[in-house]
């Protein structure tokens, strides 16, 4: 399936790539270009770049690249079309119907059926837990969790079957083959040989941020471990990328979200009223949560349990959501209850002051710290150091300069002795010396970049970045030149060729829509790093030795040739090559 490109590029101009990555990467502008810390790999210091001319992003510490459908394929885990149609739809385009060849056909036509499997199945655990007398334990026992019948419609909770294969059976009477089933996660084992993935569990059906069901959560009911059963990932379910209760959660009003630890305190807290409650599944939180969080809030509310677990995993969620550029506060419910036995016992206001009481992450890291090490002295040391270590760890002077001053009044020690601290961690650990460090890698990883990339790249890196040139080598370049290489990288030669001979320009943004894989496009994304001479003189020398490397590669392949026309053209080339000399 395919869309021309002109459709392609009235999509991207329709959405500028600093827009849309802004609604995920908080960006701050440097120059011509726009820096935040990149959504696809941990980092303290920003090399997430974004060109708003080239409508371009690149990570200088990932190398992941590409233009606004790349970063949405990325981001929201869509294939290329869907990646269109989202963007398509987010501009208010129209689309025309995309072209199709038989194997993208194929594949969008698995994909679609894998959704329909998974709604199926859904209404399938839907009707065994409403319907069926096989629900009565699990209908039971949210009836004594007082969750209603409203809500028990609105997160489409089933029951899966204590058989084997009862969803299996009914799938298959709909037209599902088996391969298709084991694809979706809904069975397991192998071909030939399988069994319904879950049985004899309360069914949470997973749904996507657009709100299809992609996943199941599974209680089981009675003895039996895993106590909780999730699908396994797939082509439709990544669960580092998805969020339970974001579906309904992504229209809240509260203007934040609520993250809690399990099915059951979303589904308790939506019930009472708090409709901005999502949660993980299964995992701990990840960057690429944080990220999706990101797009609908730029605030979310830590509330796990207040055991060691849940106070750990509010400790490791911090710094992630912080990252994703969130402002993070974090509650803990009071005599370590959960979400929903507080709200049972006490009610929705007392929960919402329990809300309004929520710490900042350094007030936070703080009592957890005086909680471990106790209050005598060596304890007191003990927790000082600690903090400043979290303090030094804080980029901005102005912030850390008021941290420092709040975290002394607060521990009742000077203020300069925790700031002479703080500072003596970030001289020894090299923080102060990040940046400049980071600035270092990045050049020699460009110059690195440099020696790797081969002529035929470094020369589609000119005509890209300096369409202007073409005139001058056009006589001397021909796009047989690039014969020799690989079949994606004379498409893509063909490609700039063909616009350049036509008077058009071409961007790295443009020359993406033309690369189908991930890895075809985390290769031409380094064209974005790489430097060209800034000098005329430099850049004919430069041109001069690409060009000239390029030739003499096609000649090399021409020599094993016993054609006479090879062979004369070969000599023919050999003369031109002896004289090559690029002058602008």
């Amino acid at each position: 399936m395919y869309y021309s490109d002109e459709v392609l590029r009235q999509v991207r101009e329709a959405n500028d790539i600093v827009s849309v990555v802004g609604e995920y990467v908080t960006l701050n502008r440097r120059g011509v270009n726009h820096f935040g810390l990149c959504p696809f790999h941990g980092e303290k210091t920003p090399s997430f770049s974004v060109n708003e001319r080239e409508q371009f992003f690149y990570c200088f510490g990932c190398h992941q690249g590409g233009n606004v459908i790349t970063f949405i394929q990325k981001m929201e885990n869509l294939d290329f079309i869907e990646s269109v149609k989202f963007l398509a739809e987010r501009a208010h385009i129209q689309l025309p119907e995309a072209e199709v060849s038989p194997e993208e056909k194929r594949r969008a036509e698995r994909k679609t059926r894998m959704y329909q499997a998974a709604a199926d199945t859904a209404r399938f655990y839907y009707y065994q837990l409403t319907r069926s007398p096989a629900g009565a334990n699990a209908l039971s026992y949210l009836q004594n969790r007082q969750v209603g019948e409203t809500y028990r419609k609105k997160f489409g909770l089933g029951y899966s079957p204590i058989s084997r294969n009862a969803l299996s059976a009914y799938l298959r009477k709909k037209g599902y083959q088996e391969e298709e089933l084991i694809a979706a996660g809904l069975l397991s084992g192998k071909p030939g040989n399988t069994y319904d993935r879950f049985f004899n569990r309360l069914m949470f059906p997973i749904f996507d941020a657009q709100g299809r069901v992609i996943a199941f959560g599974g209680r089981v009911m009675g003895q039996g471990e895993p106590k909780y059963l999730n699908s396994s990932d797939s082509e439709i379910f990544n669960k580092r990328r998805n969020l339970y209760g974001l579906s309904l959660a992504k229209r809240t009003r509260r203007g934040y979200l609520l993250m809690v630890e399990g099915y059951m305190d979303v589904l308790s807290l939506h019930q009472a009223g708090f409709d901005n409650a999502v949660a993980s599944l299964g995992t701990a939180l990840t960057m690429e949560q944080a990220n999706l969080m990101k797009r609908y809030t730029d605030m979310v509310v830590l509330c796990y349990d207040s055991d060691q677990a849940g106070t750990n995993a509010a400790r490791r969620g911090i710094p992630i959501l912080e990252k994703a550029g969130l402002q993070v506060k974090v509650i803990q419910v009071p005599s370590g209850k959960d979400p929903d036995e507080f709200i049972k016992t006490n009610g929705a206001e007392a929960f919402e002051e329990v809300i309004k009481s929520g710490m900042d992450p350094i007030d936070f890291e703080m009592l957890v710290l005086q909680r471990q090490n106790g209050q005598e002295i060596e304890g007191q040391i003990r927790t000082v150091k600690d903090m400043a270590q979290r303090l030094s760890e804080i980029d901005s002077d102005v912030e850390r300069e008021l941290r420092i001053r709040d975290v002394a009044r607060k521990m009742n020690t000077s203020e300069s002795a925790l700031a002479q601290e703080v500072e003596s961690i970030r001289q020894n650990t090299g923080l102060l010396e990040y940046q400049s460090s980071q600035r270092e890698t990045r050049s020699r990883e460009r110059e690195s970049l440099d020696n790797r990339m081969d002529a035929a790249m470094q020369l589609l890196t000119v005509l890209i970045k300096k369409p202007e040139i073409y005139p001058k080598i056009r006589d001397v370049l021909e796009i047989e030149d690039f014969s020799g290489e690989d079949e994606v990288t004379k498409g893509a030669a063909g490609y700039v060729f063909q616009a350049l001979s036509e008077g058009r320009s071409v961007t790295l943004s443009d020359l993406f829509t033309q690369l189908s894989s991930e890895e075809e496009q985390s290769r031409f994304s380094r064209l974005y790093a790489f430097e060209l001479p800034e000098s005329k003189e430099d850049l004919g020398k430069f041109l001069t030795q690409t060009i000239r490397s390029l030739k003499q590669k096609r000649i090399d392949a021409m020599a094993a040739s016993d054609e006479t026309d090879v062979l004369l053209k070969m000599l023919q080339l050999k003369k031109e090559l002896s004289t090559l000399a690029i002058k602008l």
